[in-house]
């Protein structure tokens, strides 16, 4: 994002969290935001000029719950705060789309975890998942495909995090990988070329010991086939 080669990233050097804009060789690190709450999950526009945030940032709870937090958006050189969006309960992982039209999020507005998209133009949101909450089935995480069409989440059912793909209006959704009572995939990410989707794995039994997985989204159906990196 930014000028070539800059990177955003969050610091409590401080004392609480904020964000922060860097070359890639750590050079001319600089303060982007000043909020007494704090400042965290950055997420770069496409055209580099902008940042979604979340804040407040000090409420989080262990499993990385960000309540009665609200998205931000802020330009590149720290200007043109603006307070985004604004709802009970909380919105926070922002992810914005390719295309740099909408942001996909996780929001708490419903009493558990749902993920909607919201208009940068208009501020229009639409839900995009529809889980139960009487059998606790939360669904978080977005990552956008690169061709915009697609996103991946973490959808956590029958007590364990899944990795899930729908379109980006929340159709067909289906499921990626295939986790158990002892293992999540959580943190999905996909490849440049949209081929490949990344991810987080862990066993509930050492949740120190976090694995880099892959999984050709080809071979969505057959869920076994994944490649520990």
């Amino acid at each position: 994002g930014g000028g070539a080669g800059e990177f955003a990233f969050v610091s409590d050097r401080t004392g609480i969290p904020q964000i922060y804009v860097a070359n890639v060789d750590g050079s001319r690190v600089r303060p982007i935001t000043n909020i007494s709450d704090g400042a965290c999950q950055p997420d770069w526009s496409p055209d580099g000029q902008r940042l979604v945030f979340v804040s407040p940032c000090a409420a989080v709870t262990s499993d990385g719950i960000h309540k009665n937090a609200s998205l931000f958006l802020v330009d590149v050189d720290g200007s043109n705060l603006t307070h985004f969006t604004s709802a009970p309960g909380g919105d926070f992982e922002p992810a914005w789309s390719p295309d740099g039209l909408r942001i996909a999020f996780t929001s708490l507005r419903d009493g558990y975890m749902q993920i909607y998209t919201i208009d940068v133009e208009t501020g229009d949101e639409l839900r995009l998942t529809e889980t139960s909450k009487a059998n606790q089935e939360y669904a978080r995480q977005p990552a956008w495909a690169p061709f915009g069409n697609q996103i991946a989440y973490s959808y956590r059912r029958y007590g364990a995090y899944q990795i899930w793909v729908m379109t980006d209006t929340g159709q067909t959704p289906e499921q990626i990988t295939q986790s158990g009572y002892n293992v999540w995939d959580t943190n999905p990410i996909w490849g440049a070329d949209g081929t490949i989707i990344y991810y987080n794995q862990n066993g509930l039994s050492n949740l120190n010991r976090v694995w880099l997985m892959s999984i050709l989204y080809e071979n969505r159906p057959a869920v076994g086939v994944n490649a520990e990196l």
